[in-house]
């Protein structure tokens, strides 16, 4: 059916151009009639919906003036902490400077000790080179710790002395009398022992030659 109307209208067409070609003008000629809409194509296939976005989290604000308000309080009691050591580093200086000064103070005494304990040994020393100890009364006479070495003790009284931890170090006891004196600690070392008598009243000639053993 449609060949058949585009056939007519070309027919039409070239009558029109071959009349126009021999005659004169003529009048326009009517339009012809319009062609048949074409039939409209397939309509194409709609895509699917895609899915519905997720909805926009809403912003805590609350939670986020609580964290700040927790943060101004921990910088506030991180500056509080700064401000304690920092006096603390202070009081510790201070203390430094005390325990420096008393160290010093130690020292100084540790030195004036070591003096006088030199000095006491040189007039210790100077007694025992100097001094006749023979037929000395040293009858209870505090002689502890005293520095007696080599001493010449012969027939001195030493009845009740006191000679603990006396260094009696080759000291000559011969004929001295020791009769209840205390020689606890002290350095029998190279006594002579002749004729003595000892701190428990024996003599030192019935005792071997000793009175190392009756104290």
């Amino acid at each position: 059916m449609n060949n058949q109307k585009t056939m007519i209208i070309v027919l039409l067409m070239l009558t029109s151009a071959l009349a126009g070609c021999t005659g004169t003008d003529g009048a326009e000629g009517i339009p012809g009639p319009q062609g048949e809409t074409g039939e409209q194509g397939p309509q194409g296939v709609q895509g699917e919906t895609g899915s519905a976005g997720a909805d926009g989290m809403d912003v805590n604000e609350s939670r986020i003036a609580q964290l700040e308000a927790e943060l101004a309080s921990k910088d506030a009691t991180i500056a509080i902490l700064l401000g304690n050591i920092s006096d603390m580093e202070e009081e510790l200086e201070a203390v430094d400077d005390v325990i420096e000064m008393y160290y010093m103070m130690f020292v100084q005494i540790q030195n004036d000790m070591n003096d006088l304990e030199s000095n006491l040994m040189d007039e210790i020393n100077w007694v025992n080179n100097t001094v006749d100890w023979a037929y000395m009364g040293l009858s209870g006479a505090d002689l502890s710790n005293a520095d007696l070495s080599n001493a010449d003790l012969r027939n001195a009284d030493l009845r009740g002395a006191d000679l603990r931890g006396a260094d009696l170090y080759y000291a000559d006891l011969e004929g001295a009398n020791l009769r209840y004196a205390d020689l606890t600690g002290a350095d029998l070392t190279g006594v002579t022992w002749n004729d003595t008598t000892c701190p428990d009243g024996t003599n030192s000639d019935d005792n071997g030659n000793t009175c190392a053993n009756n104290l």
